[in-house]
This record gives C-alpha cells, structure tokens and sequence, in this order.
C-alpha cells in the first residue's frame, strides 16, 4: 500500500512536534524515519498509524484520503518498542490475538488460526516456544513476537517504533539483518523510527531525517550520507569532526573570510595522516590511539592550538603509516572539508568554491 502525506502537521500544547510534512511511500517501500529525541519521528509514525489526530493536511493510503479513519480501517500493523506483549498470555495467545477478536463473520476458524499463528511462528524462527509466556524470552526474541503479533492480521503498512532500542548491540545487529529479510519475503509497505543512524544507513531504501519537526532531507542512504542538505544532516549521519575560525582558515585555502559563520565539516575517515609533511599538510600532535575492530581511530591535535579531531584508519592504513604513539607529531590533511553557512536562511554547503567566493563577497 502507498502513503501519501500531505502538508501534514501536529501541535501539542503549543509545541510543533510535527511541521508542513510532505511525503510519499511507494507500496513495498522500506523507509526510515531518523532524527533526534524530539525530532518529531513518532508523533508521524503515530499520525499515520491513526494513533494521534492531524491540526491539519491529509494523510492517503492508495489515494484515498484517510485522515480520519480508525486505526482499525487503516489496515497497519505496529510494534512497539518495548513489545507491549499480554504477559498473562502465552506466545501462541498473543500472536492469535487479533484473529480472536474479529467480528464473528471475519473470524478464520480455530484450525486456520493455529495454521496461520504457526507459519508465523516459524517465520520469526521460533515456533518452538509457541507454550511459553514472554518472562520466559529474551529481549530479541520477545521483539520478534511482537513483529509475528503485528503480522497476524495481515496488515498493508508495517510501523516499528524504534523496535530494537532496548536491545544489546549484537542481538540489534541480528534482527536488523532478519527484519529486512521479512520485509523482501513479504514485501509490505514499512516504516520505522530510529535514532540510530547505522541502523536506518544499513536498513532503509530511504530515509526521512527529521528535525524540530521537520523533514529535513528526504533520499537513499548514499544521497542523505553523501549529499547531505545541511549541516545538521551532516553533523547526524555519522561520525564528524567540526572546524571554525581559525581552524577553518589553516585547512582550506576557500575561505578568506572569518567574519560570515562559516563552519567545516570533515569526518575522521577523510583526514589524512603522514609521518612527513606534504605540500596541504598542517603539523598535529597524537593525544590517543586506539583501536576498534578492523579500524584505528588517532585523536589528533592542531600543533598551532587546542582544537582536537579524530582521524580513522584502517588496520593497513595504519600499518602502512608505522608506529604512532602519544605525543608524535604527525602531519594531517583535510581535503575533503564541506563548507556550511551557519545561519538558518543559509545552512546550504558551499561545495563549489567560486559558489563560496560569490557568497562571501
């Protein structure tokens, strides 16, 4: 099922959680919507499962305008968080839940509910367990539950709601690699929330990225990482280190003026270290090391002030520039600095330098 949203917006007590949102969900998508606590990702996750009402806009499913349909019409299936499973309930009762309680002449029959609740159950991989009540689960099995209660009935929107938020990292790890197997067997319209950026990079055909209850940038993981709108979506997807004012002035020969709240965006992987100065190379001191699975990550120094940054190697880059420790001086470049105004009229890269030079001058 396709989703239309139309100028949608939403106020609570006077606070915009959600602002003029515009946007389109193909049937079959996979879309994540990510952004900060507050961003305003839930309270749209909400407005289209029918949980909370609009201010104003429109939302369509396949065209039709469902604005004020139930959430019973709208067809969605929505998983928590924490699960909200029945804890009174055993596994194979809270998955058959929303098949028990349909009209009688909707209702499937108990054998076709023990059918139906068993291929889900083998689905999440975990028929085995179907006697067993949710104290007797671990946290990712419980969130695969949740997902096979969703699924029952059948629905033509999937909504997760930061569905692995309460996990540990390895079993998150495991479920996002499961949960996008589901959606290609299944081949339903999803949308989840997420504030981790790895996890809707590695995920999503598209990703929403949400601020102040705004869509800041809508496009497929490359576009967002790689071609970010702003400095705020390039400051949130992924590690980046931050240059202004002087900094800025020594690491780029683009900007020749300090007073226009100009501000430089690198991220670690980009910076390039050697051990003998080069011709764009400015001097810098190793303040830590360490490493991280198949990564070196190098805090580095301006020799020329205080301003720390954070370079990233690769075990053979690191192994090609030999051994560093605390307190070498090393000699780093950043070429790839991205150039953003600070101003909110303005907060638009300045990738093309004669671009920069019209705008400063």
């Amino acid at each position: 099922m396709g989703i239309s949203i139309c100028d949608v917006s939403k106020t609570f007590s006077r606070f915009p959680a959600v602002k003029n949102i515009d946007l389109e969900i193909p049937t079959g998508a996979f879309v994540a919507l990510l952004g900060p606590s507050g961003s305003g990702k839930t309270t749209l996750l909400r407005l289209i499962a029918g949980l909370e009402s609009l201010d104003s806009g429109k939302i369509l499913f396949n065209g039709l305008d469902y604005t004020n349909k139930t959430v019973k019409e709208r067809k969605v299936g929505f998983v928590f968080q924490h699960y909200a499973l029945f804890k009174h309930m055993t596994i194979f009762e809270n998955v058959s839940f929303g098949l028990k309680v349909r009209p009688r002449r909707l209702r499937p029959t108990k054998k076709e509910i023990k059918e139906k609740v068993y291929e889900l159950l083998r689905l999440v991989q975990l028929e085995q367990l179907a006697d067993r009540y949710p104290s007797q689960l671990s946290g990712g099995q419980r969130q695969r539950i949740a997902l096979a209660r969703a699924l029952a009935v059948e629905p033509e929107v999937l909504l997760l709601d930061e569905p692995f938020g309460a996990l540990d990292a390895k079993v998150r790890q495991e479920l996002r690699h499961w949960l996008r197997e589901i959606h290609q067997k299944l081949n339903i319209t999803t949308v989840f929330v997420t504030h981790d950026q790895e996890e809707a990079l590695e995920m999503a055909d598209t990703i929403v990225v949400m601020n102040k209850g705004m869509a800041v940038q809508i496009g497929s993981p490359e576009e967002v990482y790689h071609r970010p709108a702003n400095a705020f979506v390039y400051s949130f997807l992924g590690r980046v280190n931050k240059l202004a004012g002087a900094a800025l002035l020594e690491t780029t020969e683009r900007v020749t003026d300090l007073e226009n709240g100009l501000a430089g965006y690198i991220r670690p992987h980009e910076i390039v270290l050697k051990k003998i100065p080069q011709e764009q190379s400015i001097p810098v001191e190793v303040s830590h090391v360490h490493a991280v699975g198949s990564t070196v990550r190098i805090q580095i120094k301006r020799c020329a002030a205080d301003d720390y940054y954070e370079a990233e190697l690769t075990t053979e880059k690191y192994k090609e520039l030999g051994s560093v420790k605390k307190g070498d001086v090393l000699y780093a470049e950043f070429n790839n600095i991205v150039v953003f105004r600070n101003d909110r009229e303005a907060d638009q890269p300045f990738e093309d330098p004669k671009k920069l030079s019209a705008a400063l001058h």
